[in-house]
């Protein structure tokens, strides 16, 4: 991946371009895999931290009714090559931060871009109605992904972007950073400039 991606989230944006929306609701089955975890230790501040690295490879289905058909073209795999973590406390079932790069394919389709969250918090909590989480949520990873799609069977879609949040939650939450299989969704839209 060559730069960054830059996302139309910007409210001028919003507010001002003529531009197109398309669905995208996706379920993610694939796994999570423990490359490098080590903890640090911060003597200024007296605290510890682990930092890890994983490689993250999920396949990619539609999620009918709610997935476009516009958005068919990104059933596939998302793979994430250096989703880089931080925890609290040097544990990785604590809370953290991720980030990394991804490349999701399909057929026909290659797209690009970023994806990074918050780890082990549950954002389904009270006072939200039904509430099923805790703050602490070991195995979860939830973010924002931003892409630009850089090949499409419709060739209109190239240089769109894919906006979405993400949810993902692994089997094996561990005090090293956790792996094993994983299982989410991601929901949002496509986004292209009208013309």
């Amino acid at each position: 991946m060559n730069g960054t991606v830059a996302c139309p989230d910007d409210p001028r944006y919003i507010r001002d371009e003529r531009m197109c929306l398309y669905p995208v609701s996706k379920d993610l089955k694939g796994e999570l895999q423990l490359e490098e975890s080590e903890a640090e230790e911060c003597e200024e501040r007296g605290c510890k931290t682990l930092k890890t690295l994983h490689v993250l490879k999920v396949t990619v289905r539609a999620h009918r009714p709610c997935d476009g058909r516009e958005a068919r073209m990104l059933n596939g795999t998302l793979v994430s090559r250096d989703l880089a973590s931080a925890f609290v406390d040097a544990d990785g079932r604590l809370r953290g931060f991720h980030a990394g790069q991804f490349r999701w394919q399909g057929t026909g389709l290659l797209a690009a871009g970023t994806l990074s969250g918050v780890t082990n918090a549950g954002t389904h909590r009270k006072p939200f109605d039904p509430a099923c989480q805790e703050c602490k949520a070991p195995g979860f990873l939830e973010g924002r992904l931003c892409g630009v799609i850089r090949r499409a069977p419709d060739r209109t879609f190239i240089g769109c972007n894919v906006i979405a949040i993400y949810k993902l939650q692994i089997a094996e939450p561990s005090a090293k950073g956790g792996s094993g299989p994983a299982q989410g969704i991601i929901e949002g839209a496509i986004v292209c400039p009208c013309g």
